[in-house]
């Protein structure tokens, strides 16, 4: 079967490629009319518009917008909110007992118990518990810190052992 181009619609598609195409070249082929517009020089312009090619824009100091900044607009009384100083949380007390060390050729470890849970927890020097941080382990004692708190915990012998 042959089709034919000469359908209806195949007519009304190149009807319409060939009136575009007419189109662009009238619009290539004459290029749009120029408009002639005032000049400020003929005296056709308005006189009474101000002149604002030569105005330059100076922004107010800092010292004249001082109300500005001493009463901010978006605060029903005009005043900045008071902010409170956060409140320190309350420091815990170092709450573990020495109960052992183990001390190495390349590490020290302490063997201690928390008191409020009897939990058993082993710490490395520079290691931390609950904001304290081991800092030293001797022989017999080892050394936690908070800031500029120091506490010293002694080893629990035999002897000087609570139940």
């Amino acid at each position: 079967m042959r089709t034919r181009l000469t359908h209806r619609p195949t007519q009304a598609l190149i009807a319409a490629a060939v009136l575009l195409a007419v189109v662009i070249a009238v619009q290539v082929a004459l290029p749009a009319a120029s408009v002639d517009l005032p000049s400020a020089d003929d005296g056709s312009v308005d006189d009474s518009l101000p002149d604002f090619g030569s105005t330059r824009f100076e922004p107010p100091s800092m010292a004249e917008l001082s109300e500005m900044l001493d009463r901010p607009l978006f605060f029903p009384d005009r005043r900045l909110p008071q902010v409170a100083a956060p409140a320190e949380a309350p420091r815990t007390p170092l709450r573990l007992r020495l109960e052992g060390i183990a001390i190495m050729a390349d590490s020290r470890v302490a063997v201690l118990r928390d008191t409020a849970n009897n939990q058993l927890l082993q710490l490395a020097e520079g290691m931390s518990h609950d904001g304290w941080t081991l800092d030293a382990i001797e022989s017999d004692s080892a050394r936690f810190v908070r800031g500029p708190e120091v506490t010293e915990l002694p080893l629990e012998t035999g002897s000087n052992q609570r139940r």
